[in-house]
């Protein structure tokens, strides 16, 4: 078998298929079994389209006698039922206590395809044939990904890659390079892109365009919104070249153009976005849309885009978009609404933007008591920081002041904690400053907390 199994890790499927048939066919009925076992897990590697001839497989193994209590067959059957839809009380009891490394890994395959992902991750072990442990850490990956542990599921597509040959290791070397920009690190994901050009040849053209898509976003991410337009550009010519268009690709040019501080491009850019968007797709662009609207002061604007989003059905971001629009209604003056909203929002699991919001309504009211409440309670939710965070800890400290400089420690202290938070040409961190020397003075004076 071993000459079969090479043929497999090197992506020969046709040679390993042949000589495998061979061998169901005319061997003797151990080798015969032990054949029909690996065809059907070979069939069972391509998914729903390897679902007939993988149970034809089984059948066929079955029939050779000697795997009724057989982990490996019954965690393929399993694995094979699972891909069907069929529920966990037919697939969950046709497995058995194993160490097999092979079982195993079917097993995992069917929990992920069951939901069960924690179960999938702790079942996987080490010990595979070649041609599965990358498979096995694409998997993981997968797993992790869907648990939103992003760094881990980079780390476990990396060690796919350094297992996997050819376009399989390029793809997995794209994946991992996708779940360093959900962790945030851009030079990561520029390395893993890097050696995924080195590995492959000529790219497809859809290929090319998904990489250098992620690319670009590496380059945003890193603040290099030039470059990432570069790299949109070329995504967006590779993704006409193959007839492949994505919305994620005008999303990030978009969002490059933002940096740049060219608002009417960036909005033409996402406006192909949306046009580009599949009905699940559309709330994100349209949140993108509304939030730089926001940003660029065109309140009314963005209240439209961020309505539209909220009548879309399912979109993960909810109780943010509330928010958000909570905000562009409170900046148009329109206090009543802008509070419904804040409290929508937070009722959904927005907090801390609620928190602000109200602050804010309550502050331009004078009702001052009112307004450093919520802003203490905003900056006590929000994650450190945050928008939310840095906004909240500059009114606690404006809110003090306006009040006559009430506890000058208090002042002192979120000033300290919010200032290296804040741009030095940000207008909030020359105020801060005068703030923070008031209330040192007043603490030299000997006044203390009330």
């Amino acid at each position: 078998m071993r000459g079969v199994l090479e043929a497999l890790h090197q992506g020969d499927y046709d040679t390993a298929i042949e000589r495998l048939t061979r061998k169901a066919l005319f061997g003797r009925r151990e080798e015969a079994r032990e054949a029909w076992l690996l065809l059907a897990e070979v069939h069972s590697l391509y998914g729903a389209e390897g679902l007939e001839k993988a149970h034809q497989a089984l059948e066929e193994a079955y029939g050779l006698g000697g795997l009724e209590h057989d982990p490996l067959h019954r965690a393929l059957l399993g694995e094979l039922l699972a891909l069907e839809g069929r529920p966990e009380r037919e697939v969950l009891p046709l497995f058995l206590p194993t160490e097999d490394p092979r079982a195993r890994y079917h097993q995992a395959q069917a929990l992920f395809y069951l939901g069960r992902l924690e179960e999938a991750l702790k079942t996987l072990k080490k010990g595979l044939p070649p041609f599965l442990a990358w498979r096995a850490e694409g998997l993981r990956g997968r797993i992790l990904e869907r648990l939103g542990r992003h760094e881990e599921a980079a780390l476990a597509y990396e060690e796919g890659a350094r297992i996997a040959l050819g376009l399989e290791r390029y793809w997995l070397l794209l994946d991992a390079a996708a779940m360093w920009l959900e962790a945030g690190e851009g030079e990561r994901a520029l390395l893993a892109l890097e050696e995924a050009e080195a590995e492959v040849g000529e790219e497809s053209p859809e290929d090319e365009a998904t990489r250098r898509y992620l690319l670009a976003r590496a380059h945003l991410l890193l603040g290099n919104p030039n470059r990432a337009l570069e790299e949109a550009q070329r995504a967006l010519e590779k993704e006409e070249e193959s007839g492949h268009r994505a919305y994620g690709t005008p999303l990030v040019a978009g969002q490059a153009w933002l940096q740049l501080g060219r608002y009417p491009e960036a909005m033409a850019a996402y406006r192909e976005a949306l046009a580009r968007a599949e009905a699940g797709e559309r709330p994100y662009v349209l949140h993108e849309m509304g939030v730089a609207a926001l940003d660029h002061g065109a309140y009314l604007e963005a209240e439209g885009y961020l309505r539209e989003l909220l009548r879309e059905e399912g979109y993960p971001y909810r109780a943010q978009a509330l928010a958000d629009l909570a905000e562009a209604l409170y900046r148009q003056g329109r206090y009543g609404e802008a509070e419904e909203a804040a409290r929508e929002a937070m009722a959904q699991g927005a907090e801390a933007s609620g928190e602000l919001i109200l602050g804010h309504i309550a502050y331009d009211l004078m009702h001052l008591e009112e307004a450093l409440a919520h802003y203490r309670k905003a900056a006590e939710l929000a994650e450190e920081g945050s928008r939310e965070w840095v906004g909240a800890q500059e009114m606690v400290v404006d809110t003090l002041a306006q009040l006559g400089y009430r506890s000058p420690e208090e002042i002192l202290a979120r000033a300290e904690a919010v200032l290296p938070h804040v741009h030095p040409a940000d207008e909030w961190h020359g105020a801060l400053l005068a703030y923070r020397e008031r209330a040192q003075a007043l603490l030299k004076e000997g006044r203390r907390l009330n």
